[in-house]
This record gives C-alpha cells, sequence and structure tokens, in this order.
C-alpha cells in the first residue's frame, strides 16, 4: 500500500504542474503561435516521458511481459532526444533543424532493434536487462543534440540581448546533469522515475517562463523603438518647418546668414531622419551639435528672446538620441517663449563621483510637476525610460511656477566608451 501511495505522489508531483503549464500555454495569448505549438507537443512528449517510466518501473517490479517492456524500453530510449530536439526548435522555431530530426530518427531506428536483435537492448526470459554495443546511443546523441542546442542558442542571440543566452544554457546544463546522474547513479528516484524525466520536467517549466521573457523583452524593444520614432517626428512637425522657412524668408540683406540657416534646417531635418534608422545611442558631442542647429533656427523666430549658455565639460560619453534635444525644446517651447520678455536656458554637463550630469536649467514660466508626471507626459516619460533602458540612467524633473525649471539627467560613467560613428553630423 505505502508502495503505491508513494508512487502516486511521485506521479502526481511531476504530471501536475505539467497539465498546469500546458493549459497556461494554450490559453497564452502572449506567446508567438509557434513557439506555442511546439511547447505543447514537448508538453506532451515530457508527459510520454513521465508514464513510460512508472510502467517500466511495474513491467519491472510486478509483471514480466517482455515484449510490453521492450516496447516501453524503445520508447524511452527514442523520446528523449526528440525532447531535446524540441528545445532546440524553441530556441530558433523558424528553422529545419535537419541534422537534429535526423539523429533523433536514427537513434529511434537503432533502439528499435530490439525487437529482433539484442544490438542495443534487449530482455532474457526471465526479464534481465541486456546492454548491446549500441547501447549508449540514446546518450551520445542527446549529448551531441545538447551541444547542438547550445550553438543555436548562442547563434540565435549573438547579436541580441546576451542575458537571454543565459536561461536557456542553463537549462541545458540542467539536463547534462540529469543525464549523468542517470548514467553514474545506482538506481532511479525510488526506482520509479529517471532523473533525467525530473530535470525535462523542470526544464520544460522554466521554457515556458523564458517563452515570457522573450515576449517582454520583445515588447519592450518595440515600445522604445515606438518612442524613438515619437521622439524623432515630434521635432519636425509641419507647424515647425512651416514656421522655420517663413523665418528663413524674412532674412533681408544677409545672404550668409539665410544661407546658413538652410544649411543647418537641412542637416537637422536629415538628423533627425537619421535617428530612426541608426543606434539608439549616440555621443553626447553629436547630440549637442544637433540641439545647437535647433536653437540657431528658434533664434531666427524669436531673435534676442532667446538666449542659450553652454557650460559643457563632458561630452565622451554616450545618451540616448534626442534625449537632451527634446529637454531643450520643452525649456524654449513651454518655458522662455511663454515670457513676453523671453529668458535663458543654460546646458551643463559634469562629471562627479563616477556619475555623468547634464542639466538643462531656463527661467521661463514654471510648471507644476506634480501634474506634469500624474498626467504622463509623453516626452519626460519617454526620455526616462530609455535613459533607464540604454545607459541606467535616470532623469529628475524641478520646476516652480514663474520661476523656471530644472531638468537633470544622471548617467553612471561607463569604463569603456564606444562612441557611435554610424550618425554622421
Amino acid at each position: 500500500m505505502k508502495d503505491y501511495i508513494d508512487g502516486t505522489l511521485i506521479f502526481l508531483s511531476l504530471s501536475i504542474p505539467l497539465i498546469g503549464i500546458f493549459i497556461f500555454c494554450f490559453l497564452d495569448r502572449f506567446v508567438d503561435k509557434t513557439r506555442k505549438k511546439i511547447f505543447m507537443v514537448l508538453v506532451v512528449l515530457v508527459a510520454i516521458q513521465i508514464i513510460q517510466n512508472f510502467v517500466e518501473y511495474y513491467l519491472i517490479e510486478y509483471v514480466t511481459m517482455i515484449p510490453a517492456r521492450t516496447f516501453v524500453s524503445v520508447l524511452g530510449y527514442s523520446i528523449r532526444p526528440a525532447i531535446i530536439t524540441s528545445y532546440i526548435y524553441l530556441v530558433s522555431p523558424n528553422k529545419k533543424h535537419i541534422i537534429p530530426n535526423i539523429l533523433v530518427a536514427l537513434n529511434f531506428l537503432v533502439y528499435s532493434t530490439a525487437f529482433f536483435s539484442n544490438i542495443a537492448i534487449g530482455f532474457t526470459a526471465d526479464n534481465h536487462f541486456i546492454g548491446g554495443p549500441l547501447r549508449f546511443t540514446c546518450l551520445i546523441v542527446s549529448f551531441v543534440l545538447l551541444i547542438w542546442n547550445i550553438v543555436v542558442i548562442v547563434n540565435e542571440f549573438k547579436k541580441e540581448n546576451k542575458k537571454n543566452i543565459l536561461i536557456p544554457i542553463f537549462l541545458a546544463v540542467i539536463v547534462v546533469v540529469g543525464i549523468l546522474l542517470d548514467f553514474f547513479a545506482d538506481s532511479r528516484v525510488t526506482y520509479r522515475v529517471d532523473y533525467i524525466t525530473i530535470m525535462m520536467v523542470v526544464t520544460t517549466i522554466f521554457y515556458y517562463i523564458w517563452l515570457h521573457i522573450q515576449f517582454v523583452y520583445k515588447h519592450e524593444n518595440d515600445l522604445l523603438a515606438q518612442q524613438k520614432i515619437q521622439l524623432a517626428l515630434s521635432q519636425i512637425k509641419p507647424h515647425f518647418i512651416y514656421n522655420t522657412l517663413n523665418a528663413i524668408q524674412d532674412i533681408e540683406d544677409m545672404p550668409e546668414k539665410a544661407q546658413n540657416a538652410i544649411v543647418d534646417f537641412s542637416k537637422y531635418l536629415r538628423e533627425n531622419l537619421d535617428f530612426l534608422t541608426d543606434s539608439n545611442l549616440i555621443s553626447f558631442g553629436k547630440e549637442l551639435e544637433h540641439v545647437k542647429k535647433y536653437v540657431n533656427l528658434e533664434k531666427l523666430r524669436f531673435q534676442d528672446k532667446i538666449n542659450v549658455v553652454f557650460d559643457v565639460h563632458e561630452t565622451e560619453f554616450l545618451i540616448p538620441s534626442l534625449s537632451l534635444q527634446m529637454i531643450v525644446e520643452n525649456a524654449i517651447k513651454h518655458g522662455i517663449t511663454k515670457k513676453y520678455e523671453g529668458g535663458t536656458v543654460k546646458i551643463t554637463s559634469y562629471k562627479k563621483n563616477d556619475r555623468i550630469f547634464i542639466v538643462v536649467e531656463d527661467d521661463g514660466v514654471g510648471f507644476d510637476v506634480n501634474k506634469v508626471i500624474s498626467g504622463n507626459h509623453l516626452g519626460f516619460k519617454n526620455s526616462r525610460e530609455r535613459l533607464r533602458h540604454f545607459v541606467d540612467g535616470d532623469l529628475i524633473i524641478e520646476s516652480e511656477i514663474d520661476r523656471g525649471t530644472k531638468v537633470t539627467i544622471i548617467i553612471p560613467e561607463k569604463k569603456e566608451i564606444i562612441i557611435d560613428e554610424s550618425y554622421n553630423s
């Protein structure tokens, strides 16, 4: 009776999580359809592996049925490489993976010989196991597939966030541990379940978590890309173009000034469009040059009403494109130009305690910071999210009505600075 209860508890402890994860995957709208189908096949294969282990145990301990035990053993040796191949398809679902499929088929053919030969495995009339010269085919094929899996993982994610590699590689290591325990241990866990089966249940559950991480990562990147497009397009709105062209048209008897304005304007527009396709990070020096072009264009319209002071001590670091631009634009458009007499915007950069500070301060009309934050001001919100994501930075807003606004960007200093040369001014 105790043996029956122990077996039932072990079976339920392995089966219930699999059933739950199967249901969650079936109902999950966020995992892509291809991976969902692969994962559901994987769960079924692991469930068959659990059942195979238990049936084999009872055929060994209680019932002598050589044909049945042969079938169950062949199933067990054949299904393990198929499960590992499912992991490969989860990592790279859009490729055919012909060689892993061939290995799975060859492994099955080798163990199928048990029905008429002992070249791989066999059983005596009194139910004793016989290991032939090809007995370790499953072990060898499994290790080859696990190495193949790791290679596919590295190739699939080498150009993306390399942290995505850690979970599937860790899961491959778990499977290896299960194989080694089965090979070197004297017996199964309580003689019912292989160590590899337990590891595959654990691995399957973690793969589902990994699939969700993939969705979150992709969604986050899509969101940041949308924010970048919004920032770039916000700088070339039709009214800004019309106002700038009118300001250039109003320049009389100063051809050199008009020519410089046209050059600044054309470069400004081109650089904003470049931001849509270039990398997310550029050097602060290039961002600063872009801001200066914007300031020059705005000064055409507002003349002496705008005064911009640059107090820059640090430029050799990376910043998400258009981060400074958005802040300076807000300072000019919503700060100093709202005052009759205009005002001053001061842009400062310096390093302190292994952190780089960029401060944009104006003496404009100011605003209620709480209302801006609670109202989800998209410009500030997007800039803060991009700073946190790309450079582990932050953005702090301080403002007082009728006194002005101070926006501070804080970026941890990086020991290695890689300047993005894809952006050309």
